[in-house]
């Protein structure tokens, strides 16, 4: 049992001596040591690092004397350099002796053996990585005469590209020289490797970023010689290439004052169709440019806040506030900074801000009309002082109600004395005349008058688009009542030029209220949603309507809208040539075998697949099934699905059937079947994120092997993109100690300057170089985090022989188990067993 779950890890490359620096894998070299013959207590008590350790295992499976490395203090890259000597049998004391350091050696040290003449850069004036290129260069199997890259003056990335020239077989006489930097070298070979040579006049002219526009534009099929001449520099001109070989008119908005970023603005508004011209103005920076085209794009108008003096965050602040229907009068004074205008803002939003209107003339005059009435007055102080007992107010005070008490000194309320009073209370809205005139007549002291009512606001409504396609298509199959996948309905929208998509109906801004104060009750303007994205279509200068580009299959997804090209076969046989196409491939028939289909979007199959090879920049949905009995493979950068597998490899991102026999698939995604006849037996399925199915594995004891979790590949790269940091930071810190060395000299002769500057010049390329791959090493982990839940899961049986690998752990079923609602499989907290839970 042991040996077998041995030989599984190692097939699958989980474990097997991978370096890092966790925990985790510190036990595990720990575990690997042990069984290689070492003393695990002294090397724990040691406390030597993961690195440590799998050097001193490789030495110990190579049968070195590890004692001549066996010191916790000293770095792995040191110990795996003296392993190396041993193993191969150099001994590299004469360099030792002569001063040169670890990189170097080790350099010296292959050349060696390779079989190279070493003498020729095993020399004190090249750093490690200049005798890399050198070394390189002199390799057996396809050298080069390093002579034109032989200077010493030559930083690494410099003989790289002249290297990489001479290999090409391009003539490298036009940029091989010391004072072209290596940028420059690289965009003049990549230029010559695809045909296109710059003059000398043009080398010297032009630096690297515009040399490689020229490539590019050359490659596109676009002329930018003009915005060359104008002295356009390479950041406007990689926007202005863009937009020429997307065909929009961008000459007409473009100033050669405005930065690449602001060309940049205006080429993205253009892609999208909105009106640029509201904004393609020098006076604007990009970041206000961008400010206008969010407004643009979200359809409201940018009127309030295209001015040049507002900053960019202010611009921000109105655009958000016009996105919620506010009134951004009300803050957007350029008096307030962005913060300011945000505090206002936030607060419209909470409705904790208020407005009042003015006052109403009548209630106004009411007041004048009492003065010298000496009665009324004392009746009005009177009512002042008891004003809860006269007035009540309900839903929010808009609606107010009065009463009028019997009085005992026989005082008689006037509609002037009741209309001052209401305006006393600040009651200013909505007042009805007619009821107060019935109330002060009727004298009915007990009832209730609603004698001012306030106005409801009116909210306006969304905006909203309307579709004149089914959005509701459906990539997903339908269930069937047995719960098997049925895919006859999973079919392309075919479009056609010219077919009105969609048109927008915009929001409403609705219609204030106000309550019987006054007071402003501010209508929740409707909001208008962003335009629609994608490809393939266009924006009909009424800017509401969308409309068809060219014919083609359309895609709707998460709002976005993408028209490709479509290609439609009855069939696909062995006769055919290879169909390789930019756009949708939709086969109504079968695609029989033998056959190759690479498409850059999906690939629709009617009926039946065999024995073929299919390659799609989409997804992949096969309504009939795929048989490979003799090869085949579906490889997609979306999902893959189908009624059934047999025998095939499939590489995708989810992958979905009512059943795999005998398949090899991978998913970056989830691998499941459908129903309670849902099976997988035979081959082997990997998946980052896990499976769902109905049954794994076979009663005939088929090798049925489900891979969950990070596979191999993906933490082998993981793996040495720490221990290649962890190289490179050992470089580091050489190249550190030579500098501080160089420093405490003080005066120096020229010789020793250059040597200075080429140290700090190699500084500043391994720290730039250790950024980019930690860049790489963050987006891994993200992977690898991605998969740590990774599960399978079975709702009906599991039978014997069936192995599950998960995150490195295997486990085996050994005898078959049936469950009446589900199993499911996953590592522990620990990740050192896998546990099997029921329900």
């Amino acid at each position: 049992m042991a040996t077998q779950e041995t030989d599984l890890i190692s097939e699958f490359n989980v474990y097997s001596g991978l370096d890092s620096f966790d925990q985790n894998s510190l036990e595990k070299e720990l575990d690997l040591c042990k069984y290689a013959g070492a003393d695990v207590d002294k090397l724990r008590a040691l406390k030597f690092n993961a690195l440590q350790l799998a050097e001193i295992r490789k030495g110990l499976t190579d049968k070195v004397d590890i004692s001549k490395y066996l010191d916790p203090k000293m770095p792995w890259t040191e110990m795996e350099e003296l392993r190396l000597e041993m193993t191969q049998n150099i001994d590299m004391t004469k360099y030792r002796e002569e001063g040169f350091d670890l990189r170097q050696i080790s350099q010296i040290r292959q050349g060696i053996q390779n079989g190279i003449d070493v003498s020729v850069y095993a020399k004190k004036e090249y750093l490690a990585d200049q005798m890399r290129e050198l070394r390189l260069g002199m390799s057996k199997n396809g050298g080069v005469p390093i002579i034109f890259f032989q200077d010493p003056q030559y930083d690494n990335l410099q003989m790289r590209e002249i290297r990489k020239g001479l290999e090409a077989g391009i003539d490298i006489s036009s940029y091989a020289a010391v004072d072209v930097p290596y940028m420059k070298m690289r965009a003049i070979r990549h230029s010559a490797e695809d045909g296109l040579f710059f003059t000398g006049q043009e080398i010297a002219r032009y630096n690297a970023n515009i040399l490689n526009q020229m490539h590019k534009a050359y490659l596109d099929n676009v002329d930018i010689s003009r915005y060359i001449k104008e002295r356009f520099d390479g950041e406007q001109i990689e926007q202005i290439r863009i937009g020429l070989k997307e065909g929009l008119p961008i000459d007409e908005f473009i100033t050669g004052d405005m930065r690449g970023d602001a060309i940049k603005e205006i080429r993205i508004g253009l892609e999208n169709g909105v009106d640029v011209g509201k904004y393609a103005d020098g006076a604007y920076g990009w970041q206000q440019m961008y400010e206008m085209r969010m407004g643009l794009e979200h359809q409201i108008d940018i009127t309030p806040y295209s001015k040049p003096l507002y900053r960019a965050d202010q611009m921000r602040e109105i655009r958000l506030g016009l996105e919620d229907g506010l009134d951004v009068s009300q803050y957007s004074t350029m008096m307030y900074t962005a913060k300011d205008m945000r505090r206002i803002r936030e607060l419209m939003l909470s409705g904790e801000y208020q407005a009042v209107l003015p006052d109403e003339t009548p209630e106004l005059a009411a007041l004048d009309r009492t003065g010298g009435v000496k009665d009324g007055k004392v009746l009005l102080e009177s009512m002042l002082e008891n004003k809860d007992l006269y007035l009540s107010f309900t839903q929010n005070d808009m609606l107010c109600w009065m009463k009028l008490p019997l009085r005992a000194d026989g005082m008689e309320y006037t509609e002037d004395v009741v209309l001052t009073f209401l305006f006393k209370c600040n009651v200013r809205k909505g007042v009805n005349r007619d009821i107060i005139a019935d109330m002060v007549k009727e004298h009915n002291h007990n009832q209730k008058y609603l004698v001012a009512s306030g106005k409801e606001v009116v909210d306006g409504s969304d905006g909203y688009y309307e579709y004149f396609f089914d959005t509701e298509a459906s990539t997903e199959p339908v269930i069937l009542k047995d719960g098997t996948a049925d895919l006859s309905n999973m079919d392309l929208i075919q479009v056609h030029v010219g077919d009105k998509l969609a048109e927008y109906h915009r929001a409403t801004r609705g219609v204030d209220g106000y309550n019987v104060y006054g007071e402003v009750v501010k209508a929740k303007a409707g909001k208008e949603i962003p335009i629609l994205k994608g490809e393939g279509f266009m924006i009909l200068s009424n800017r509401v309507t969308y409309v068809a580009k060219y014919t083609g299959a359309l895609t709707f997804k998460d709002g976005i809208i993408n028209i490709q090209k479509i290609m439609v076969m009855p069939e696909v046989k062995i006769t055919d040539k290879k169909i390789s196409y930019d756009g949708v491939v939709y086969v109504t028939g079968d695609v029989n075998s033998g056959s190759v289909i690479h498409a850059s979007g999906d690939i629709i199959i009617g009926g039946h697949m065999e024995s073929s090879e299919l390659s799609s920049g989409g997804n992949v949905i096969i309504k009939g099934g795929a048989t490979c009995p003799i090869r085949g493979s579906i490889t997609a950068q979306g999902d893959v699905s189908a009624k059934f597998f047999e025998g095939v490899t499939i590489n995708a991102k989810n992958i979905s059937a009512n059943y795999f026999i005998n398949c090899t698939t991978n998913a970056q995604g989830l691998i499941k079947t459908y129903g309670r006849a849902g099976i997988i037996y035979g081959g082997t399925c990997q998946s980052l994120f896990g499976i769902e199915s109905a049954v794994v594995g076979n009663k005939s004891g088929a090798k049925t092997i489900i891979n969950l979790g990070v596979n191999g590949a993906l933490l082998g790269e993981f793996n040495s993109i720490q221990k290649t940091i962890s190289r490179e930071e050992e470089d580091l810190n050489t190249l550190i100690k030579e500098k501080n060395r160089l420093q405490e000299i003080g005066a120096v002769d020229r010789q020793q300057m250059q040597w200075k500057i080429k140290i700090n010049a190699a500084i500043g390329m391994k720290e730039s170089k250790i950024k980019e791959l930690l860049q790489k090493k963050e987006k891994l982990e993200e992977e690898i985090n991605k998969g740590s839940q990774a599960q399978a899961v079975v709702t009906e049986m599991v039978y014997a022989g069936t192995i599950f690998v998960i995150d490195g752990i295997v486990y085996r079923a050994e005898s078959d188990r049936r469950t009446y609602d589900k199993l499911t499989y996953k590592a522990d907290a620990l990740r050192e067993n896998i546990v099997v839970m029921e329900g």
